[in-house]
């Protein structure tokens, strides 16, 4: 019998899949306390509900804990009836949607016993103790007919206390894919070494789950780390998935100066903003073995840069990017289209910077009120809010605020945008001379992943 069973629904994007970092830290933390944990990914394991079901009476969890984003909630609501029929264990939802909605989410599900809000390693020991769920903080639960919710959850303030994920409860690491990586090497892993960003853009969802209070794990911890991965499964790339790496540039430092010193056969990428990269810091991170950063530009207009709340100019998107381009680091940058305001005319901006700026790999995605944002507020508050969850995947959701451009002629711009960038003569010519046979490898494989996610946005589904 195992003490809980941790299933991750399967993936929403075509581009990546990193590992679960949030039941992945979970199995390893309740793992230390003496728990035992299986856990499910099905963005890897590719199974159906009959098969989740088969192993769930072979284990007989004393709970199963499963993580919502918004779009997983029709097959929450599917597989957490389903499993009820089998079994009366204790089901446990977490992850951002139940954070951002935990009422909705009870009343929506109602074979779902407790919903975990935030943080969850400590609200879900102690569930696992079996403490009595009114004294439990951080949770919202039944009691009787009405819903009960707790105080919340103070955050855990030092990260470095907490287990490194337990990677070895997942399917192997090969499974794994980093995205549109240029490098292409292998084998490879992701780190997410802080949790939270201290910025306010309408439409992110990370300050519903960690309420724009960042925490940082130590460089020694970051180091400890990648020296675990290397010795044990013999990485040679590394994403750094943290909302914004550079963040701490203090940190940034200790951590690139130990790679250097170590000469591992390391190259790694990660995220940032544009205003926290200059040409020293690009040329430290590059002597460090960094070889892409993605940046989440959004759009090439000022006004819509405004309306999202970015807090940044078209200025510093240029600038980071000349620098990157300066210092021979490569980019990824990601493009949002429908913001409110947005028309053919700053689409257009959005498209001639991106033409500047000359990125490795554009990411373009529609503009989508995730729960607990603002934008989603703006949505409620005008009655267009939509709760077909099935729709929040970021391509396929058709109700905009503040601008009259339909889902029709966003996806539209987002299949054109893609084709055009990808297949003119300035960006061809940009990669030519960087090709090698393990690139060109890569470059077929990117042309793939473009190619499908070209046909998907195309192709739309409107509901």
């Amino acid at each position: 019998m195992t003490d809980l069973l941790l299933i991750n629904p399967s993936s929403i994007t075509v581009q990546n899949t990193p590992i679960p970092f949030g039941i992945a830290y979970l199995a390893g933390f309740l793992e230390k306390e003496g728990f035992s944990v299986k856990i499910l990914d099905l963005s890897v394991e590719k199974i159906g509900e009959e098969e989740i079901l088969k192993i769930i009476q072979e284990t007989k969890p004393k709970n199963i804990g499963l993580t919502c984003m918004s779009v997983h909630v029709n097959f929450v609501k599917s597989l957490s009836k389903k499993i009820k029929e089998i079994s009366d264990t204790l089901i446990i939802l977490g992850g951002i949607h139940p954070t951002a909605l935990p009422k909705k989410s009870l009343e929506y599900l109602p074979d779902v016993d407790i919903v975990v809000i935030g943080e969850g390693e400590l609200t879900l020991l102690e569930i696992m103790k079996g403490k009595k769920l009114g004294s439990i903080k951080g949770i919202a639960y039944r009691k009787g007919k009405k819903i009960q919710f707790n105080d919340p959850r103070e955050f855990i303030e030092n990260l470095d206390l907490l287990p490194l994920p337990a990677r070895h409860l997942l399917p192997s690491i090969s499974e794994y894919r980093l995205g549109f990586d240029w490098e292409g090497r292998t084998p490879s892993a992701t780190i997410f070494s802080s949790r939270g960003c201290p910025y306010n853009c309408i439409y992110c969802a990370s300050k519903v789950m960690w309420r724009q209070k960042v925490r940082f794990h130590s460089a020694e911890k970051v180091l400890e780390e990648i020296d675990f991965l290397i010795k044990n499964y013999g990485i040679k790339e590394i994403l750094f998935y943290d909302d914004h790496f550079v963040l701490n540039k203090p940190r940034l430092k200790k951590i690139c100066e130990e790679l250097i010193k170590k000469k591992y056969d390391l190259t790694w990428c990660c995220l940032s903003r544009v205003e926290s990269i200059d040409f020293e810091t690009a040329k430290f991170m590059k002597e460090a073995g960094c070889h892409m950063i993605s940046f989440g530009v959004e759009s090439g207009s000022q006004v819509i840069l405004d309306n999202m709340q970015k807090g940044v100019k078209v200025e510093t998107i240029l600038k980071a990017f000349g620098v990157c381009k300066k210092v021979g680091i490569n980019t990824k940058a990601s493009f949002i289209f429908g913001a409110p305001g947005e028309t053919q005319e700053t689409i257009r901006e959005t498209q001639r910077v991106i033409e500047k700026i000359l990125p490795d790999y554009i990411w373009l995605f529609i503009m989508t009120p995730m729960p607990g944002t603002k934008l989603y507020q703006l949505h409620e508050g005008s009655g267009i809010a939509s709760e077909e969850w099935s729709m929040y995947d970021q391509t396929t959701y058709n109700r905009f605020y503040g601008t009259n451009l339909t889902y029709e002629e966003l996806r539209k711009t987002v299949a054109e945008t893609y084709k055009k960038y990808y297949l003119s003569f300035k960006y061809l010519a940009s990669q030519l001379g960087k090709l090698n046979p393990r690139k060109f490898i890569t470059a077929i494989t990117l042309s793939k992943n473009i190619l499908t996610a070209v046909s998907y946005i195309s192709r739309g589904r409107r509901k």
